[in-house]
């Protein structure tokens, strides 16, 4: 049975910048480029500095929630969609399932932009949008995966997935944009 609904989030972050020289399009299932690994890694260290400055732990790398996030950034690329429903009707959560991954919560975040700093620029727009901003300072997340494709010479989609593997006294926490439920577990 599917396990939890969660954060709902968009972020559209059309910054006018310039595009990337040398940056080329992600072509899904290959390989990731150097500048697609350095966007992830680089977006994930401004998230864990924005939650350590929090007083929260950082979220770990999960390599199956990190395949789940590029796989959708690459299909928003590939099909020229931006939404966390792809044109076949799956939502994040039904793609985390799909993928095998246990959570007692989960959300995503989504971004695009053709910015000299794209992982700063995806950053500095999810936290300045407190449905965003709430999804990466939740303590209950403690995994993610990010996952960013490249379409034509520099814009960048991002697609971050965050995982909660812990529930709070024995309940399951839901998250639906920036309010919390609390559901019993199934």
């Amino acid at each position: 049975m599917r396990s939890t609904m969660a954060l709902l989030g968009l972020a559209l972050l059309a910054a006018g910048g310039l595009s990337l020289a040398g940056c080329k399009p992600t072509v899904p299932g290959a390989d990731p480029p150097k500048a697609v690994l350095d966007a992830e890694q680089g977006t994930l260290d401004l998230i864990n500095g924005e939650r350590a400055a929090a007083g929260l732990a950082a979220l770990v790398m999960d390599e199956d929630a990190r395949k789940v996030a590029r796989a959708h950034s690459e299909d928003m690329v590939a099909r020229d969609f931006f939404s966390h429903i792809n044109p076949d009707g799956l939502d994040p959560f039904q793609r985390i399932d799909d993928a095998g991954i246990p959570y007692v919560s989960a959300g995503e975040n989504l971004a695009w932009n053709n910015a000299a700093t794209p992982a700063e620029t995806a950053v500095s727009g999810w936290m300045a949008s407190p449905p965003h901003r709430a999804n990466i300072l939740r303590p209950q997340f403690d995994r993610t995966g990010m996952g960013v494709a490249v379409k034509g010479l520099g814009t960048y989609y991002f697609t971050q997935v965050f995982i909660g593997t812990v529930a709070k006294s024995g309940e399951e926490t839901v998250f639906y944009y920036d309010q919390v439920i609390n559901a019993p577990q199934e």
